[in-house]
């Protein structure tokens, strides 16, 4: 079986970030939701319009690049509060309503959930040493009215990272 090609966001110092795979190996929805947002054309899967202008659109999309270059070189985001732990090595980095989901891997289709304790103090989980490849998963928007993040998020994040991690195994 070929090797897939992932679009690769940062090759940093310390973790290379690309793209996770669907099944069919192109499909790619962080892919496609940065291109929207570069763009100005994306539209969330809600039924709540989004209250992101083209302009606020673009300048997600600039944060976001930024972030995940900072987190490649560094190890760490550079805005205290941009990220979150969801569940069973589920990681999301946040701006405004904005999430995107990331997982770490081997690169061979291994994980090893990653997680930590929510510090009292700050209320922010601190980040664990993560493996050396971070796949960014899946995207949406998180109404501010929601505290949590929807379970169909969640099951979607999950079998992303599956679905990705199977086209390693089998190269």
């Amino acid at each position: 079986m070929t090797k897939v090609e992932r679009r690769i966001i940062h090759d940093g110092r310390v973790y290379e970030v690309a793209c996770a795979l669907r099944a069919d190996g192109v499909t790619s929805p962080v892919s496609d939701f940065l291109d929207q947002l570069k763009e100005q054309t994306w539209q969330p899967d809600t039924a709540d319009p989004s209250e992101l202008t083209g302009d606020d659109q673009y300048r997600a999309y600039a944060w976001l690049l930024e972030a995940v270059r900072y987190f490649a070189d560094n190890g760490e985001f550079h805005q205290r509060g941009s990220w979150n732990q969801l569940s069973d090595g589920i990681w999301e980095i946040k701006r405004w309503q904005l999430r995107i989901t990331f997982f770490d891997t081997d690169g061979l289709g291994n994980y090893t959930p990653k997680m930590t304790e929510r510090s009292s103090a700050s209320g922010i989980c601190p980040l664990p040493e993560f493996d050396e490849h971070i796949r960014l998963g899946t995207a949406f928007e998180k109404p501010a009215s929601q505290k949590k993040t929807p379970q169909h998020q969640l099951d979607l994040a999950h079998d992303v990272r599956e679905e990705d991690l199977s086209h390693d195994r089998q190269t």
